[in-house]
């Protein structure tokens, strides 16, 4: 949940939540943090109806750093923060789920 976030870790939950609302304007689009982890991963690429940047991806990484993780989104826990190696262990550079509408 929102609140059981540091400050960095809620920086970064906005601006993955900032970039959903611009690719599919919806607050959080199922999917989105693995979407764009791998443009963090990949490179740049289309999400949705939006270009993800090199200017995009340097503030993801500058954001995920400062936190150390990356934020998922469930229906029950909602936002919620992953430490990096749990991320990277669990795959989440792989190919992304389908991104539907959360």
């Amino acid at each position: 949940m929102i609140n059981d976030l540091t400050d960095r870790q809620q920086r970064l939950a906005a601006y993955l939540s900032e970039l959903s609302e611009q690719a599919w304007a919806a607050g959080w689009m199922r999917g989105v943090e693995h979407e764009l982890w791998q443009a963090v991963v990949s490179g740049p690429r289309q999400v949705g109806r939006l270009h993800v940047t090199v200017e995009h991806i340097d503030r993801l990484r500058r954001l995920s750093a400062d936190c150390g993780g990356w934020i998922t989104f469930d229906d029950v826990a909602e936002e919620t923060f992953v430490p990096i190696e749990q991320w990277t262990a669990r795959g989440a550079d792989r190919a992304p789920p389908p991104a539907t509408i959360a």
